[in-house]
């Protein structure tokens, strides 16, 4: 597997990684060490995801070798997963982790499609950690900030001739060419997934008060008060023409992912900093 670097895990709530059916691999669909990606309606490339949510139960479905199944539910709704053998921290994770709590999950989405034709995404953890309310929170920001910002991106994709990459003509990876090919496959509605991100965001509220929160369901603004948990984020629709800006102040770097000064770059560190 010689000159593939390991994949960043990209932030993704979960009704848009459910919402995703389109995988592929860069270059040579033949090549079965190329890395698989799945690309998310609005234009995430991910090959590994970081989710944080609630472990609301989880399951030994094994045979004679333990094989955990859980379920993590964030704003937007639940996703299972799986951790085996070939994932042993994690699974001894599962095994510890008593529900419901909140826990960080990183891993890989995995498609299976039934034979109706349906497909059922879930995620094969590689790390999962008990986490705080605190970095919940952040998280949700950070994704909302993550999210809208593809959003944006959308916007100002033409599909008058989509160029997609094939075998013997692959194209370069870039945010734009993701957005476009996404536009293509999932005709994806922006409103929609604005409504998504507003309706994790006002999640928030039992945390951060109902006295500096604004919340609105028709323009798909919503503002949260800058604190040491939760920092400051505004968004606002396309229709109000007015940009939206967010800077947070951090949890604990015990507990949550780094960013990279290139903000197309993100990573993740999952247990506490030597």
């Amino acid at each position: 597997m010689a000159g593939f670097l390991r994949e960043v895990a990209r932030r993704i709530f979960a009704e848009e990684l459910r919402n995703s059916n389109l995988a592929f691999r860069d270059g040579d669909d033949l090549n079965q060490y190329a890395p698989q990606y799945l690309l998310t309606p609005t234009g995430a490339r991910c090959n590994r995801v970081f989710l944080v949510g609630t472990l609301t139960e989880r399951d030994d479905i094994g045979g004679d070798t333990e094989y955990w199944r859980g379920r993590v539910i964030d704003p937007t709704g639940g996703i299972l997963v799986y951790a085996g053998q070939y994932q042993p921290e994690a699974a001894q994770a599962l095994t510890n982790i008593e529900p419901p709590a909140f826990v960080a999950v990183v891993g890989k989405p995995n498609l299976y499609q039934t034979e109706d034709g349906s497909v059922i995404i879930s995620v094969r953890a590689e790390a999962i950690q008990k986490v705080d309310d605190s970095t919940r929170n952040r998280w949700i920001l950070e994704t909302a900030k993550r999210t809208y910002e593809r959003l944006e991106a959308l916007k100002n994709i033409s599909l008058a001739s989509p160029e997609f990459s094939t075998a013997d003509k692959p194209i370069a990876v870039s945010p734009a060419i993701d957005a476009e090919r996404a536009l293509a496959h999932y005709k994806t509605d922006t409103m929609h997934y604005k409504q998504m991100v507003l309706r994790a965001l006002s999640s928030l509220r039992a945390d951060i008060g109902n006295d500096n929160a604004k919340f609105s369901s028709k323009d798909v603004t919503i503002e949260v008060p800058r604190t040491p948990e939760t920092g400051h984020l505004k968004v606002k629709s396309e229709s109000t023409g007015k940009s939206r800006s967010k800077s947070t102040k951090g949890a604990s770097l015990d507990s949550w992912p780094e960013a990279e000064a290139d903000d197309d770059v993100e990573t993740f560190h999952i247990g506490k900093k030597s």
